[in-house]
């Protein structure tokens, strides 16, 4: 199966990557932060991303907590090992100031080997094609999924750095659109998603936002310019 073409131009800085699994450069690099593919050795951390951003770690559900990282992983290996054509897992990795770097970024060539395995992984956000209907396979749309950043490194640029590395993919695989899901009452994505040109298609109704009074979640979507 042939691997996602990422190679799109983002900040100047161009890669021309051989796929998710074995990516050898960087997408993208600003100050603090560089976007990257995924690869395999990075799931087990993803994963602890995940699992720290939607799941509880108190009372009983922080007894669960072990089960939904594994499952989570499990989840991630399998679309990872899959890897279809049109899907991609991207990565933000933060890198110490060091070398006497005032403006806080990395103090050698971000693609270097050495720079890149020094870089903590603080976020992740995956992308692929989905259908909307069974009955109309060919009516295909794109859709951001698993937007998360580390507790300690939000508000810091990354989030926003792994949505522009995604439009950037989307041109690049002749897409128009972006559609994502985001819970009604979570006001900080909702900002960051409306500060880059995501608006709302609808509201989903769920079995639970009317027995259990839960947030709804509001499809959004963001239509690309080429």
């Amino acid at each position: 199966m042939s691997a996602p073409d990422l190679s799109p131009q983002l900040n100047s800085s161009i890669v021309q990557p051989s796929g998710c699994r074995s990516m050898p450069g960087t997408i993208s690099t600003l100050p603090a932060f560089m976007v990257r593919a995924a690869r395999q050795p990075d799931l087990t951390t993803l994963a602890e991303i995940l699992a720290d951003s939607f799941h509880h770690r108190d009372g009983v559900l922080g007894l669960l907590y072990p089960l939904f990282r594994l499952g989570i992983y499990e989840d991630l290996k399998h679309r990872f090992m899959a890897q279809p054509s049109r899907y991609v897992c991207l990565v933000a990795a933060f890198y110490e100031a060091s070398g006497g770097n005032p403006a806080g970024g990395p103090a050698t060539d971000p693609s270097s080997d050495s720079q890149e395995a020094g870089g903590k992984i603080v976020g992740t956000v995956e992308m692929g094609v989905r259908t909307w209907s069974f009955w109309y396979p060919q009516a295909r749309y794109l859709y951001l999924s698993n937007l998360a950043v580390l507790a300690s490194h939000r508000r810091q640029g990354a989030a926003r750095q792994l949505l522009e590395a995604c439009e950037h993919i989307a041109q690049n695989w002749g897409f128009y659109d972006i559609y994502l899901h985001v819970l009604e009452n979570n006001t900080g994505a909702k900002r960051l998603y409306e500060s880059m040109g995501y608006t709302v298609r609808r509201a989903e109704p769920q079995f639970g936002s009317v027995l259990f009074n839960q947030p709804r979640q509001l499809l959004l979507r963001k239509q690309l310019t080429f």
